[in-house]
């Protein structure tokens, strides 16, 4: 009788770590690019940063100039992996990452970017 019981809290627990969310509260990723203050005429531009471990998605927010004054350009968007590939127009950025999962979220890491005008 005791070994059916042993095995099924061998197995209850063992198991558990597929439900557990790992807290993210005080986490946060490296930005790997572009640089903070980078600044191009390319309008096409890879955001990367590293990857957490517990995360299972990286909210990726962009704002023009700041996020104390956010103007009319906002991409706010929730990410799969460590890279996302998107056009922006000519002007002042400001670009912030965080990692997520189905518990709690990470503390943001901010960069800047510049798109200049083509003449």
């Amino acid at each position: 009788m005791k070994i059916p019981f042993l095995i099924a809290a061998v197995t209850l627990f063992s198991s558990c770590a597929d439900f557990i969310e790992y807290p993210l509260e005080k986490e946060q990723v490296a930005l790997l690019g572009p640089v903070d203050n980078f600044s191009t005429t390319d309008t096409l531009i890879t955001f990367w940063w590293d990857t957490h471990q517990d995360a299972k998605a990286y909210r990726l927010q962009i704002v023009s100039p700041d996020f104390d004054k956010v103007g009319s350009d906002v991409i706010d968007t929730l990410v799969a992996g460590d890279k996302a590939r998107l056009s922006l127009k000519a002007g002042a950025y400001t670009w912030r990452v965080r990692p997520e999962n189905n518990g709690s979220a990470g503390i943001y890491t901010y960069r800047k970017l510049e798109i200049k005008a083509t003449n």
